[in-house]
């Protein structure tokens, strides 16, 4: 096991940033109640886009479908970065470009068997490593301020092995020397070249990375949607994110939101 992180250094994730460093303002935090919350509201207040949230803790961290995230100090590494788009860019797809962004930065440090599990998991074996959480506010300029928090396992915790109730992946069993600052910077380094596409030409030119790691195309799946469960084989994703679904009824594009998608 790693040892023991008490520190989080912000000049080394400065200086591992390079010259992409002045598109970001890191700032860390030993504890709050959810980074995503904390980004929210600066940025109703102004901040601008690139600011990032790191904290050692989240007292509430969320995930989707109102679901806790479970986090702890030196076992994962949890942050929200704000962007901000125009009113007019369509954001649909934008949680899976993010997870573009992270499998990329990850397989960067020769990790393999990373997949994405439709809309916003990341999967190390088979299993869940991390996921998305994406909120969106209107801003004061006519914009939209959106923030983006990301949550992953960097080592096995006993905490969660009693609470979590399913199986999870830690990145501590491929690489048992990455720090906080490496993994953060090269999210961060990954996610700047995924929003600056997404920018200009929105989800539509990141569907065939998404492909990719698709981890379960093929697969016989069942779906639950405002309490009815269909079932069917999963298919790929169209220009704006939605998963293809070849049901009995009908070819099913279902967009993300509160959806549960499970193998049969």
């Amino acid at each position: 096991m790693p040892q023991e992180q008490t520190t989080f250094d912000l000049r080394r994730v400065r200086d591992l940033l390079g010259a992409q460093a002045g598109r970001f303002d890191v700032d860390h935090l030993r504890s709050c109640d959810s980074t995503n919350t904390q980004l929210l509201t600066r940025a109703e207040r102004g901040s601008g886009a690139g600011t990032v949230l790191v904290a050692d803790k989240q007292t509430a961290g969320r995930g989707r479908r109102g679901r806790q995230w479970h986090s702890a100090p030196n076992s994962s590494l949890t942050f929200s970065v704000l962007w901000r788009f125009t009113r007019e860019q369509r954001l649909e797809g934008l949680s899976l470009g993010v997870g573009i962004a992270i499998v990329r930065a990850l397989a960067g440090f020769g990790i393999s068997e990373l997949s994405l599990k439709w809309p916003n998991d990341i999967w190390l074996r088979g299993r869940k490593l991390g996921g998305v959480l994406v909120e969106v506010v209107h801003g004061t300029h006519g914009d939209m301020a959106t923030v983006i928090g990301i949550g992953l396992n960097l080592q096995r915790h006993a905490d969660w092995d009693e609470t979590l109730g399913q199986a999870y992946a830690a990145l501590d069993e491929s690489q048992a020397d990455l720090t906080r600052e490496v993994v953060l910077a090269a999210i961060l380094r990954e996610l700047l070249a995924v929003l600056d596409v997404f920018s200009r030409q929105g989800f539509a030119a990141l569907v065939d990375d998404w492909m990719r790691y698709h981890a379960m195309l093929g697969s016989e799946v069942s779906i639950e949607q405002s309490g009815l469960v269909r079932s069917g084989r999963c298919g790929g994703i169209d220009a704006l994110g939605r998963l293809e679904v070849d049901t009995d009824e009908g070819l099913l594009r279902i967009f993300g939101g509160e959806v549960s998608l499970r193998r049969a």
